[in-house]
């Protein structure tokens, strides 16, 4: 596992070598290195930027073969829950749209850096989509752990675990995304996890 003292370096790797302005400015010393020039000892954030030519494992399969130490997030251009599914699957740290914003791009490596992996609402929603249940089921489940949230947080908790995204929770606890995001991450703090999988997880396991 990695924390923010092992990771050297950040890396970006693609067929045009043209890094995003968003990542450039996030982080300036970033540097395009071809696939074939990753060290297997360096550790190292490689930001994969895909082409549409090759399948997801045609392209981090080379990645992890020359650094294997390194920690993948994989940026597509027409980012999809099934391409995103495949990455991980692939294990993937983080996937995103190349051109996301600095502040997202922030919160992936800051995720990945601590050894979490970074997963978007939409691809989570997919993900928890099987199994999802009802508000009063989880009322039945919730075990200790709900004691050390408030009440708004508490709420906010269920609401991700029936898969809802932050705008929807806004809408309904008719608050502003940017309260919902400052409750998330009081309530990830809170808890010490890393994403809102893991916390989805832990309320839907009481």
């Amino acid at each position: 596992m990695f924390d923010q003292n092992c990771v050297t370096s950040h890396l970006f790797c693609s067929d045009t070598m043209q890094i995003p302005a968003a990542l450039q400015k996030g982080f300036p010393v970033i540097r395009p290195v071809p696939i074939s020039e990753l060290s297997a000892t360096v550790k190292s954030i490689v930001w994969l930027h895909l082409n549409s030519r090759q399948t997801i494992a045609q392209q981090l399969a080379p990645v992890k073969q020359h650094a294997p130490q390194s920690l993948i997030v994989v940026m597509s251009d027409i980012p999809n829950d099934l391409e995103a599914l495949a990455a991980f699957s692939m294990l993937a740290k983080a996937y995103c749209n190349t051109h996301a914003g600095l502040e997202v791009l922030l919160n992936i490596a800051s995720v990945v850096e601590q050894g979490g992996i970074w997963i978007g609402e939409s691809i989570m929603q997919k993900l928890l989509g099987g199994s999802s249940v009802e508000e009063p089921q989880l009322d039945r489940a919730l075990g200790k752990w709900s004691k050390l949230l408030t009440g708004r947080e508490l709420e906010v908790a269920k609401a991700i675990a029936i898969g809802l995204s932050n705008k929807e929770i806004a809408l309904k606890m008719h608050i502003t995304e940017r309260t919902v995001k400052a409750h998330v991450g009081a309530v990830l703090d809170k808890l010490q996890l890393k994403n809102r999988l893991q916390l989805a997880l832990l309320v839907k396991e009481g």
